[in-house]
């Protein structure tokens, strides 16, 4: 996943650094190995340095980062090349007692290590070794991934590791252990009770309102109290037009279960489904995400902190597209970016669909049925990505796809911008997300202003510390906007920037309270 971090600097050579470690299989006694201070573990980055980050947010290319190389020397292993990044697959094809890396820390501290006939894994930090009996092979080839600090305050580090479990149609789950080494022994800690955790805390009604068809939903906050500022309520009318002859049956939580890493800080993502009556599967179209960082407790357990929730909601299930197969999209944008703040870029893609084409976006996408969408698909190693996207953001010129996608960054680090401005039925909506591909928001606001109210200054205030004026915009549509600039794009031909639209919008909105 995004946090499995590979080694920053990379060559086009060995994929592998393959290592005779004088270890035992996992499971021996010898369960912690201390190395020489004057064998300790040495890293030499050779070639360019990576670029300092700057204020600006457009990236220096917009193809993929060529590579850079390493070497890697311990006391254990002669010095070797160590490739492009670890290849998954090639250390699968190692044999008991020989290892490769599979991940490294966000800080490159600590690595993690394993082979093909041993279902375990090595962590490897500093001039110390240890080796766990955590399952991680799986049929993607995706590494581990591994954080580590002083969790619990006692002067020592422990270790958070995550890896794929189970994958299948409809199921994505990962697991969390958690490794607390305790005089040079270490013990592991399996989160065993993610689903109960979160399941406890999502108050879903029996059944869906009878007239509007909507389920309401509550959250409990970490001390056990509703949320007020949480609570959702799912519209499931077109659901039930698709799927015509089911019933609601109740919401369903353990099928996607994923892992991320911020600030060495683990967050757990799940995603709720609906569960229809006499369905196998469930139906993530009209549900949530819930996002909540996790945390190891002293009686032992894990916990989980407040939540952060979003909903899902597809187009194809919008009363015109229920019968339709899924289009064929036009890629128009492809760039490179640190979403999620883990050394690697994730791969941001811009794609329109057209049922009428024109060389002019803006007005091909007043054509009924044209839209587009804004995509984040996670770096998997090897120069792959992944098939499925993290994140993604429809868009269409309708007051319905009213939205405006931007890309920034503030203090080094790249951050997506995602707002929306709606007036209708006397109430003007303002609402900006600052999030991570995982649907974790870093900073959000949401107000609705009733009667003469239009312009709302303290909205403008917040997202302008996160928006500058050469912050890329991504994708603006907004059918208030003047004639010619309801739909602004950046493609590979063309840049955008963020000021290009909140400046005509401000003055917009603020003219408007001038009037009235």
């Amino acid at each position: 996943m995004y946090k499995r971090k590979l080694h920053k600097e990379i060559s086009s050579g060995l994929l592998v650094l393959i290592v005779a470690f004088s270890l035992t299989g996992c499971g021996s006694s010898r369960d912690a190995l201390e190395i020489s201070d004057t064998e300790s573990a040495q890293a030499e980055e050779v070639g360019q340095e990576t670029a300092t980050a700057t204020s600006q947010t457009i990236p220096e290319m917009t193809t993929e980062p060529e590579p850079e190389k390493l070497t890697y020397q311990t006391g254990l292993y002669q010095e070797k090349t160590l490739a492009d990044q670890v290849s998954v697959d090639a250390a699968r094809e190692l044999p008991e007692g020989e290892y490769g890396v599979l991940s490294y820390s966000y800080d490159e501290t600590v690595s993690v290590w394993g082979n093909g006939a041993e279902d375990c894994l090595v962590i490897h930090d500093g001039d110390r070794e240890y080796r766990v009996e955590i399952p991680w092979r799986n049929m993607y080839s995706a590494p581990p991934a591994i954080e580590a600090a002083d969790y619990d305050g006692d002067g020592d580090k422990e270790y958070y590791i995550s890896t794929i479990q189970g994958t299948g149609t409809g199921i994505y789950v990962e697991g969390l252990y958690y490794v607390d080494v305790q005089k040079g022994t270490p013990k592991v800690s399996e989160y065993t009770n993610v689903v109960e955790d979160f399941d406890r805390r999502i108050l879903a009604a029996d059944t869906l309102d009878e007239q509007f068809h909507t389920l309401h939903v509550d959250f409990l906050d970490k001390n056990g109290k509703i949320d007020a500022q949480k609570s959702i309520d799912l519209d499931q009318t077109r659901l039930l037009q698709k799927l015509e002859g089911y019933t609601y049956k109740s919401i369903g939580v353990g099928a996607q279960i994923r892992y991320d890493f911020r600030g060495g800080q683990p967050f757990a993502n799940v995603g709720v489904g609906i569960n229809m009556n006499e369905m196998a599967d469930l139906v993530y179209e009209t549900g949530f995400n819930i996002t909540a960082p996790v945390s190891m407790q002293k009686d032992g357990n894990f916990s989980l902190g407040d939540f952060s929730v979003q909903k899902t909601y597809s187009r194809y299930l919008e009363e015109e597209n229920i019968d339709k197969e899924e289009p064929d999209m036009t890629e128009v944008y492809t760039g490179y970016y640190d979403l999620t703040h883990n050394g690697y870029k994730e791969k941001v893609v811009t794609k329109v669909y057209l049922e009428e084409e024109n060389e002019d976006f803006t007005e091909a996408l007043h054509k009924a049925g044209n839209w587009g969408t804004v995509e984040v698909y996670e770096y998997l190693g090897d120069g792959q990505y992944g098939i499925i996207p993290l994140w993604s953001q429809e868009f269409a010129i309708a007051h319905a796809g009213n939205v405006q996608i931007f890309l920034t960054q503030k203090d080094g680090y790249d951050y997506l911008v995602v707002t929306s401005f709606w007036t209708g039925q006397g109430v003007c909506y303002y609402d900006y997300n600052v999030l991570s591909p995982v649907d974790y928001s870093f900073d959000r606001y949401h107000n609705e202003l009733n009667g003469a109210d239009h312009y709302d200054p303290q909205f403008f205030t917040g997202l302008e510390s996160w928006l500058k004026e050469d912050s890329l915009l991504l994708a603006a549509t907004d059918i208030d906007m003047p004639q010619g600039q309801e739909g602004i794009l950046t493609t590979n031909e063309e840049t955008h920037y963020a000021e290009e639209y909140l400046k005509v919008k401000k003055e917009r909105l603020q003219s408007v309270e001038d009037i009235d």
